[in-house]
């Protein structure tokens, strides 16, 4: 029941964030500011305090290669969809049928269900989910997105100047070192980045509308359809391995989980279509909210 409420309260938020767009509170010019103070300050702070008391045991780094192999398959799905539209339709496919959002959504649901175990192995995987989906995968979309000519420097560049990808980069190293911030750095992150869920939702809520042109909600539905028949795909296939029990149901659940909250803030970093994302982004929460307890009662 807790874990219901939780993930109905970012429902909430989201619904909380069109209304004051509606209000005129803010209006969807604010979207990129507002994708800016979440993917460049408030989730790097997130991910510096959550990573500081976290040790990575290396025996299940197969988790994280996992996040990122899922991720990958959808990334070429969407640049494979695209191949006839050019592009910027490319770059959209590429950063929007991919990622999963763990930490706002499927860690909590998943240690409610599994246990406060089940914490590091979906930290492990979202390791590996936003390499791919915050480091090579934005790179790449945003490399489609720019019509001219890419090279592996350029590549190299875009990839290095993803600020949420060099925390991961800088934090992985860290524990592999098993180096930690002082006390007085994480105090102040701690403050910054318990503001990330609500400022995610809130964005995606003023991102979001309903009314949109009849082509973009086909988009939508010919978007989430590849993914979760992709999905469902893996999972199968995940299901079949021979690996620990908690690890197979773990990963056939994540694989049922929304759309990272962060797709839209890349989107409207290539100026491709908000809308379209934030639409997409707010179905697949609603059906995490369905698939991924359903999951649970079915397989567990």
């Amino acid at each position: 029941m807790d874990i219901a409420v939780k993930a109905l309260s970012l429902v909430a938020v989201i619904v909380i964030g069109n209304l004051i767009k509606r209000l005129g509170w803010v209006s969807t010019q604010d979207f990129g500011a507002f994708a800016k103070i979440v993917l460049r300050i408030t989730l790097p702070c997130a991910l510096i305090t959550s990573f500081n008391d976290y040790d990575m045991p290396v025996s299940l780094l197969g988790l994280a290669l996992a996040g990122i192999l899922v991720n990958l398959v959808l990334q070429v799905a969407g640049f494979l969809l695209e191949a006839r539209h050019g592009r910027r339709s490319q770059a959209f496919a590429v950063l929007n049928l991919p990622s999963f959002n763990m930490g706002a959504f499927a860690t909590p649901y998943l240690a409610g269900f599994m246990g406060p175990a089940t914490v590091v192995h979906a930290s492990l995987f979202d390791a590996g989910n936003a390499i791919a989906a915050a480091g090579y995968g934005c790179a790449w979309g945003t490399g489609r997105a720019d019509e001219s000519r890419r090279t592996t420097t350029s590549f190299l560049r875009t990839i290095s100047s993803s600020v949420i990808f060099d925390v991961y980069l800088v934090l992985i190293g860290m524990q592999l070192m098993d180096l930690r911030f002082p006390a007085a750095v994480i105090t102040f992150t701690s403050t910054v980045g318990a503001a990330i869920t609500f400022l995610a939702m809130l964005m995606i809520g003023i991102g979001l509308e309903i009314r949109l042109e009849r082509s973009q909600y086909r988009q939508a539905a010919r978007y989430l359809a590849v993914r979760y028949l992709l999905c469902a795909a893996m999972a199968t296939v995940v299901w079949q391995l021979p690996i620990p029990d908690e690890h197979r149901l773990l990963l056939v659940i994540v694989l049922f989980a929304p759309i990272a909250a962060m797709s839209p803030g890349f989107t409207a970093e290539i100026g491709s279509d908000v809308q379209l994302s934030t639409l997409m982004t707010s179905i697949s929460i609603l059906v995490g909210i369905v698939a991924m307890p359903l999951l649970v009662l079915l397989l567990g």
